[in-house]
């Protein structure tokens, strides 16, 4: 995912949510972490360093209980994609990318051929099968939504259209969609509220355009930066859950998350195991660690939303968030198509606003 934040969540030691295991049949995770710790106690790992998505609350409680130690050379997912495939996917045992860049090497028949023992219940799209029994799964997801400084709004928006109020003027920010996948998300997610096709970007655009005739728009920056919102330059920033919610936790400033009732997209963040790991049973025992129960709620830590449905929360996490109903409205993104419609977006975004 884009627009990651540096940051470092609480660990907290949670109880296992036990899914029921299904593609996999059952999996005796004390047999096969015995047999990941004879591959020396290890696990490489590429783009999942300690300040991105509670990694370092995930690895430290994964070392506690199985005395498994991280290494992480930490990268974006476009680097990942052309080391695995150099490196033959060798050198690392696991990474954290885009999942189209995910799909893309599992197609290429370089991630780990192993589907986890919740495979059944972790969502259509958000994981796949490539060539050789490669594997690609969405482990974590985040929604656009903004934030609103309560002391400067008076009346907090509650949708897109409510950002079309001239109260409103001057007092919104939101990424560029030329320079990040956060900006492409928040035209994709407009295009979703105004005609029900987030890949309606012309629809997505246009009213981007208006609410910049309106001058409600008080810039689009080219990264993620949240001092405009501290010092009360700007009192709304458009951008995913996961960074809206630590803000709110962490700036001391009277504010509320809002996800927009009209609608709006979620978007997943891909983690995959090498095709040829040089730990190869700590591969599948991470796997299941991470995706099947308390690396779920480990994220959450984090305010990444875990992508399994069946794992829950401890009350004290899922507090933090909007309440489920919040959710409602939201789609999520067809990763194949994004890359499509990519170049197509950004012009018509320039258009819309005018942007040189």
């Amino acid at each position: 995912m884009n627009g990651r934040t540096t940051w470092i969540a609480t660990i907290a030691v949670v109880a296992l949510a036990g899914a029921a295991p299904a593609t996999a049949g059952e999996v005796d995770l004390e047999a096969l972490a015995e047999k990941a710790r004879a591959e020396g106690g290890v696990i490489n790992t590429y783009g999942m360093p300690e300040t991105w998505a509670n990694y370092g609350g995930i690895y430290a409680r994964f070392e506690e209980k199985y005395g498994i130690r991280q290494q992480d050379i930490d990268m974006g997912s476009s680097v990942v994609l052309a080391r695995m495939r150099e490196e033959n996917a060798s050198k690392n045992d696991v990474a954290d990318l885009k999942p189209a860049f995910a799909s893309i090497l599992a197609s290429e028949g370089l991630t780990f051929p192993y589907e986890v023992s919740c495979w059944a219940d972790l969502p259509e799209g958000q994981k796949g099968v490539g060539k050789d029994g490669s594997a690609w799964y969405a482990a974590y997801k985040g929604t656009l939504g903004w934030i609103v400084n309560t002391r400067m709004v008076e009346k907090v928006p509650r949708s897109w259209k409510d950002l079309a109020d001239p109260a409103l003027k001057g007092m919104v920010s939101y990424l560029d969609p030329r320079a990040t996948g956060t900006g492409e998300a928040t035209v994709k997610a407009v295009a979703y509220a105004m005609s029900g096709d987030a890949y309606d970007v012309e629809a997505g655009a246009a009213f981007l355009g208006k609410l910049h005739e309106m001058g409600v728009i008080a810039s689009v920056d080219p990264k993620v930066d949240v001092s405009k919102f501290q010092r009360g330059e700007v009192a709304i920033l458009i951008n995913f859950d996961y960074n809206l919610l630590k803000w709110k936790e962490d700036l001391g400033i009277p504010a509320e998350v809002v996800i927009p009732e009209d609608g709006t997209i979620a978007s997943g963040g891909g983690v995959v195991g090498a095709r040829n790991a040089p730990h190869p049973e700590t591969v599948k025992l991470f796997l299941e660690y991470l995706l099947c129960g308390e690396g779920q709620q480990l994220y959450a830590q984090g305010f990444v939303s875990p992508m399994n449905p069946t794992v829950e929360l401890p009350a004290e996490v899922a507090a933090k968030f909007p309440p489920k109903e919040a959710y409602k409205n939201v789609r999520f993104v067809d990763y194949a198509k994004d890359a499509e419609i990519s170049d197509a977006l950004k012009a018509a975004w320039a258009q819309a606003v005018g942007a040189q």
